[in-house]
């Protein structure tokens, strides 16, 4: 015999079904995000310039600024602090610290990039003399 009362039903906990797909999705995004990282590091390490200097250019001055590698791990920065929260939001807190922590290396990183960048493309005026000099 049941029982009933008259207030409203407990609301229920999600069951495992919607946690477990979460916790896959997440898991396959992270590994993707990873595998993007993983590429533009080796790429930024290994590749070569495509360009051949050329003597001309010499009067011309540095290159402009790449953004490219910089905005990349930004935007992988970007994605791993969402995850993070997302992993903290859903009741996660040892991943999505664990998250955050690694977003905080990538944003070190992402920063190293845009300053290298930024020194290749504004070097010191007295190296561009002698960049240009040795041309003459």
């Amino acid at each position: 015999m049941r029982i009933r009362s008259s207030g409203p039903p407990a609301p229920s906990r999600p069951g495992p079904v919607l946690t477990g797909c979460l916790d896959v999705v997440l898991g396959v995004l992270l590994i993707a995000l990873e595998g993007v990282l993983g590429a533009v590091l080796f790429y930024a390490y290994t590749g070569s310039d495509p360009r051949p200097p050329n003597p001309d250019m010499a009067e011309a001055g540095p290159p402009g600024m790449d953004w490219s590698g910089t905005l990349v791990l930004a935007a992988v920065t970007v994605a791993a602090c969402v995850i993070g929260v997302v992993l903290l939001r859903h009741g996660l807190p040892i991943a999505g610290v664990v998250q955050l922590l690694g977003a905080c290396l990538l944003l070190v990183l992402t920063l190293t990039a845009w300053h290298r960048a930024h020194e290749d493309a504004h070097p010191e005026p007295g190296n561009a003399r002698a960049y240009a000099a040795s041309y003459t």
